[in-house]
């Protein structure tokens, strides 16, 4: 009996094939959860028949030389954007628990006191806090002195803002001034750290979690927590200081 190679032979595509059809469409599912699910970007073509052919390229190896290199810079700024929001996420933690540790040394009874902070836009101000003139203006010239926490929380905005805009159901566009204030930094903070707890506990003492439990979804280190907090449903619209 003659052998038969076992190469791989792509199925033909067809226009009028609906098994083809969701194959494509679970193609493009894929390749968007693939890398990070971030918003379209302005290279992506604008409707869902052009959005076929195009994924039908991609399957078919059929990308011209510039259909190639525009698909290549898509993915490195997809990638780019998603390492920017670790890096940003991260200067965001480092540096409040930098500024809390000097406010702690030079003006400890404050830090008994309630407050949280925000990136408005243009700086840092202080929101749900019990501090007097002089306690409020101390911290916020602190917070603001720090360029890398302005910054990060800045571009945070710009991130959920952006995944707002990717997983909106009726294709709402969402922009940074949407989301200015309404990411609390100090409460995203102490909800990250206790998700790092319980993520440290549950590998500690090896417990087995179920697929719906959701802190098996957390992460051990404190600033991915942020991460995925700020980039959560849980900084919604409705939730304006």
């Amino acid at each position: 009996m003659k052998t038969i190679a076992s190469t791989f032979m792509p199925t033909p595509i067809t226009a009028n094939s609906s098994s083809q059809a969701s194959y494509i469409n679970n193609m493009q599912a894929s390749l968007s959860k693939a890398h990070g699910n971030t918003s379209t970007s302005k290279n992506t073509v604008a409707t869902s028949s052009q959005q076929n052919t195009a994924t039908i390229k991609v399957v078919t190896n059929q990308l011209s030389a510039d259909e190639q290199l525009d698909l290549e810079k898509d993915l490195q700024d997809r990638h780019d954007f998603h390492k920017k929001q670790e890096t940003s996420a991260a200067d965001m933690v480092s540096e409040t628990q930098r500024i809390l540790a000097e406010v702690a040394k030079e003006q400890p009874s404050l830090l008994n006191k309630k407050f949280d902070f925000t990136n408005t836009g243009d700086e840092i101000d202080i929101i749900k806090h019990d501090l007097s003139e002089r306690e409020y203006n101390y911290l916020k010239a602190k917070l603001n002195a720090s360029d890398k926490l302005v910054e990060a929380t800045d571009f945070l905005n710009v991130a959920a803002a952006r995944n707002k805009s990717s997983t909106s159901i009726s294709n709402t566009k969402y922009t940074k001034e949407d989301l200015v204030g309404r990411i609390h930094v100090r409460d995203i903070i102490e909800q990250a750290k206790e998700r790092s707890a319980e993520r440290i506990r549950i590998s500690e003492q090896n417990i087995v979690t179920s697929t719906n439990n959701t802190s098996s979804m957390f992460r051990k280190e404190v600033h991915l927590n942020a991460l995925d907090l700020v980039l959560s449903n849980s900084v919604g619209l409705n939730a304006k200081a």
